[in-house]
């Protein structure tokens, strides 16, 4: 029998905490063994409570083993233990690890690569949101896994932006990776954009929905697995800044991206940033700083998107005035002196030819690079 089956086996018996079945994986070298130990070799596992052994002996059925087996042949699920040589190496230090890893999607574990997390706010401003889609979409052309949580703002678009930089991204949840517990639902199809490019990464079993307790319990996940937190706007009690303090503690490197002192989702990362966190205004410079743990291969490859020949004086005279940052129609036509109508409809030409896009209330911003 598989030792994955005998793994999610132990995972759902009721009360076998996550340090238990560490130290019973550790004493024992694996699932198989755990399930079929005696109680006299149970007994010799001293890092095991009574109580526990007491379950383990209790509760290993043949029914739960069936039970198992068609949980993980009907979600297509993997995983993999502590002790497991697919089980990423960087997680294995922390000292809360989880014991058991559950994976779903096209992500080659037998592969590691350099896994930088990208969190941030729920809500996000316009220049979060080019920060994080910049970051990551040139950290995945450098070869790096971006890691995230695929919640509302930051996170997601971090996946995004990961790829259609044309690499994989792991997104690490807080409860079960089965289409019916991916939380929140409404990033459902993300999810799946992911599976085929990626993989959904969770300590629970399937169909445990999330809770505010796992929420920040799967950050120490995404900062324990990566080289370094990277953080996109943040508000004073940002869950971001867990991440960011978890980073610090297991030794990682921590980034933040500098917003505008009146912004109160900037307030968290400018705070980084005071107590020492690494500025980030380019993906240079998290690789720069990274470069000791990156192979020589992994080269920011340059994807420059160029500017269309056929532009019109109108479109290169709007062009010019216009930046990531937002900027109102009333100041555009303003700025540029140009008719109100003319305008006007060179605005929707240059966001119809995808160089330019409105943010709402008629602000628009360059996104050509």
């Amino acid at each position: 029998m598989k030792e994955t089956i005998f793994l999610h086996a132990l995972r759902i018996i009721p009360h076998i905490g996550n340090q238990a079945l560490k130290s019973a994986l550790d004493f024992f070298g694996s699932a198989e063994n755990i399930w079929q130990a005696t109680p006299e070799e149970l007994l010799r596992c001293t890092a095991l409570s009574e109580k526990i052994r007491a379950i383990l002996l209790t509760e290993r059925t043949s029914a739960l083993l069936d039970q198992a087996e068609k949980e993980l042949e009907r979600y297509d699920i993997n995983l993999f233990s502590c002790i497991d040589p697919l089980y990423p190496a960087l997680l294995k230090e922390i000292p809360d690890a989880p014991a058991v890893l559950y994976s779903r999607g096209s992500y080659d574990w037998s592969r590691p690569k350099p896994m930088i997390a990208l969190v941030g706010s729920r809500k996000y401003t316009p220049y979060g949101e080019q920060a994080a889609q910049k970051l990551s979409e040139d950290l995945s052309r450098a070869g790096v896994i971006v890691v995230s949580g695929l919640a509302f703002g930051i996170d997601s678009v971090a996946h995004i932006g990961a790829l259609d930089g044309g690499n994989d991204t792991l997104a690490v949840l807080g409860g079960g990776i089965d289409d019916k517990t991916i939380a929140p639902q409404t990033h459902l199809n993300l999810a799946k954009r992911i599976l085929s490019q990626g993989a959904l990464v969770s300590e629970y079993p399937m169909e445990t929905p999330p809770t505010k307790w796992s929420f920040p319990q799967r950050n120490r996940i995404i900062a324990g697995m990566t080289l370094g937190t990277v953080v996109i706007e943040a508000a004073e009690q940002s869950g971001s800044l867990i991440t960011a303090r978890l980073a610090l503690d297991y030794n990682r490197e921590v980034f933040a991206v500098p917003g505008s002192i009146f912004s109160p989702v900037s307030t968290g990362t400018n705070e980084l940033i005071k107590n020492g966190a690494k500025i980030v205004r380019s993906v240079s410079d998290i690789l720069e700083e990274l470069t000791p743990y990156f192979e020589a291969t992994f080269q920011v490859k340059s994807q420059e998107k160029h500017l269309p020949q056929n532009l019109s004086p109108e479109e290169i005279t709007l062009l010019k005035i216009l930046s990531h940052e937002p900027l109102h129609v009333d100041k555009i036509i303003k700025a540029t002196t140009l008719e109100t109508a003319v305008a006007n409809s060179t605005l929707v030409m240059l966001e119809i030819k995808g160089i330019i896009r409105n943010t709402g209330g008629m602000n628009y911003i360059r996104i050509d690079s």
